[in-house]
């Protein structure tokens, strides 16, 4: 199954591509869609979803995960952070692949084995599970965490279901 974490951003959204295949997981690409300032709300969000398209069309992708939204002290960036997340969930929606979302400090906790996870430590990690992989900005460590995390996160459930269904 191919896998896609995607790291939302207004003005650098992040993505990765993994496929699990059986007990493995393998590196499949990861990249940046870029934006600039210089451009409308508007423009700068349809950019996210022709880029992200782009990259859909290239995988086989089954299914995707996106950080979720996290506020801390700036309303109106999260705002425009939320704006960005729209662009990616309509880019995966309209390609019918489902989408899951993950906190932050689950993702880190999944990924890295803790929750307050740096950057560094994130980028790290990502390079010592996948040395093959190259990233030019942590945007793409994030959304290969992502989706790590996602597959993790899958196998935990149907294990979980499937532990239910025996005992009932």
């Amino acid at each position: 199954m191919q896998v896609i974490g995607i790291d939302p951003g207004l003005t650098h959204t992040g993505w990765a591509v993994i496929q699990e295949d059986g007990p493995k997981i393998k590196y499949l690409g990861s990249g940046i869609c870029n934006t600039s300032n210089r451009y409308d709300m508007a423009t700068r969000l349809v950019s996210i979803l022709e880029q992200l398209r782009l990259v859909i069309k290239k995988f086989k992708i089954e299914s995707g995960a996106i950080e979720k939204a996290f506020v801390k002290n700036d309303p109106l960036a999260a705002l425009k952070l939320g704006q960005a997340r729209a662009s990616a969930m309509i880019a995966l929606g309209e390609s019918k692949i489902e989408v899951s979302e993950y906190a932050p400090n689950y993702v880190k906790k999944i990924f890295a084995g803790k929750g307050h996870a740096t950057k560094e430590e994130i980028e790290k990690m990502a390079l010592l599970q996948f040395p093959k992989a190259c990233f030019d900005r942590s945007d793409e460590a994030d959304a290969l965490a992502i989706a790590v995390c996602h597959i993790h996160t899958l196998k935990i459930n149907a294990n979980l279901n499937s532990a239910m269904k025996k005992a009932m």
